[in-house]
């Protein structure tokens, strides 16, 4: 349930090579250095502000693959040398601030939204920069701070309060895909009912192709946070519950879109774990989730539907696939730059369909695509997707992206969960 801007091509800076590992060890420590800040504006402006830096006792990615090579989501966090000259670790990500500015309320007042990005813990001074996606698909900078990793300001909290369970443990958290799941609206008389929770959703995990074929490549942790109530906040039927990370329905309008804005208490929580994606676990039987891009991922325990909404947010969250399904919108250009293809591997506006999945596409197949059953399962373009009716196509007539009728992925979509896959475990 992500709604996610448009496609921006990286700019290339002069002198540097974006795609150039660095070795880890030259420049960094086997921790994380967490960067929180704030983000506020509107639906034309927005400005960056710093607010604290902790350091955490994990760094849960790869030591290979430090620089991003798939240029997904809204945001870009990169950082530098302390000349600015060599680039030593960047990652793409999204939030829901970029998902705020294209509502109404948007268009009519200024708003902040805390936020936050980790790295790995660095030896010397570096650069970081916050950079940010426009609709010509340009990424413009929007903040950039130097970083003294001796300066005394940094946080460094010892983290006593919680345990963690070691869940399903295939190798070293640096060469696998480590998932760190968090409960919310589970008491602590729930803990049993949160661990046989987490089993079953690992089970529904590991049903899904590529991940079958490749849970030697995962891990999976818990932290045992417990809130003072069970369930989650639903604000529509005025319910409000205390709980640790402070979930909620009804995000930004929608009935089941559930989500929290409270990255600092997530972030908190994640950090007893290594971990590389954070899954919010939600001790409710309502149907609703979310996932928004190397954020965080969200859905309810025990919806007849949770299963198929835990994978499918996974999408959302791990390799930036868009939605597939229309919803809200008639047209594309009340969404999308149509001069521009969308930046989500999985939708296009077929301005420039040889970037996308052309070359899947079987040459008696009709571009666009009649979603008829002749065609059901066959890789073409399909109008309706990226929630608009008109102006934006899918790769095919189903997929998991798309509803919870499958639990597969479509060939475009799998392809680029398995290669994010094996970024993370290599």
């Amino acid at each position: 349930m992500r709604k996610y801007f448009l496609f921006i091509l990286i700019i290339l800076l002069p002198g540097i090579n974006l795609f150039a590992q660095v070795n880890f060890n030259d420049y960094f420590l086997d921790k994380s250095l967490r960067f929180d800040y704030i983000i506020g504006g509107n639906n034309k402006e927005s400005k960056v502000y710093f607010n604290k830096l902790k350091e955490e006792p994990f760094w849960g990615g790869s030591k290979q693959n430090l620089i991003d090579k798939f240029n997904f989501g809204d945001f870009r966090v990169s950082v530098f040398d302390s000349t600015g000259n060599t680039l030593l670790y960047s990652r793409g990500y999204s939030s829901l601030y970029v998902e705020w500015i294209d509502t109404e309320e948007a268009k009519h007042i200024d708003r902040s939204f805390y936020e936050s990005v980790v790295m790995p813990f660095p030896k010397q001074n570096v650069l970081i920069k916050i950079e940010m996606r426009d609709k010509k698909n340009v990424f413009h900078s929007l903040f950039e701070m130097p970083i003294n990793p001796d300066a005394v300001s940094i946080i460094k909290d010892i983290q006593t309060a919680y345990k963690t369970q070691k869940l399903y443990y295939s190798g070293n958290h640096h060469k696998k895909l480590d998932i760190v799941i968090l409960p919310d609206g589970y008491i602590e008389k729930d803990s049993a009912k949160f661990h046989k929770d987490c089993k079953r959703f690992i089970s529904y995990f590991f049903n899904v192709e590529p991940f079958k074929s490749n849970a030697d490549k995962v891990n999976f942790w818990a932290v045992d946070a417990y809130s003072e109530e069970s369930g989650t906040d639903m604000p529509r039927k005025n319910i409000w519950k205390n709980t640790v990370l402070n979930t909620h329905f009804n995000t930004f309008g929608s009935e089941r879109y559930l989500t929290t804005q409270d990255i600092e208490t997530v972030r908190n929580t994640a950090a007893y774990a290594p971990y590389d994606q954070i899954y919010i676990l939600v001790n409710i039987s309502k149907y609703g989730g979310g996932g928004v891009y190397n954020y965080y991922n969200l859905c309810s325990a025990d919806n007849e539907y949770s299963g198929r909404v835990f994978t499918h947010e996974f999408g959302h969250a791990f390799a930036a696939l868009a939605d597939e399904y229309q919803y809200g919108y008639d047209k594309a250009e009340e969404l999308y730059d149509m001069s521009v293809e969308p930046w989500q591997v999985n939708i296009t506006n077929l301005v420039d369909f040889d970037s996308k999945w052309k070359n899947l596409v079987e040459k008696d197949t009709s571009i666009p695509t009649p979603d008829t059953p002749k065609y059901k399962n066959t890789i073409g373009a399909f109008e309706g997707a990226g929630y608009v009716k008109k102006g934006i196509y899918r790769p095919m007539h189903d997929c998991k992206m798309r509803s919870n009728s499958t639990d597969k992925f479509c060939p475009v979509c799998y392809k680029t969960v398995l290669d994010m896959l094996l970024f993370y475990s290599e």
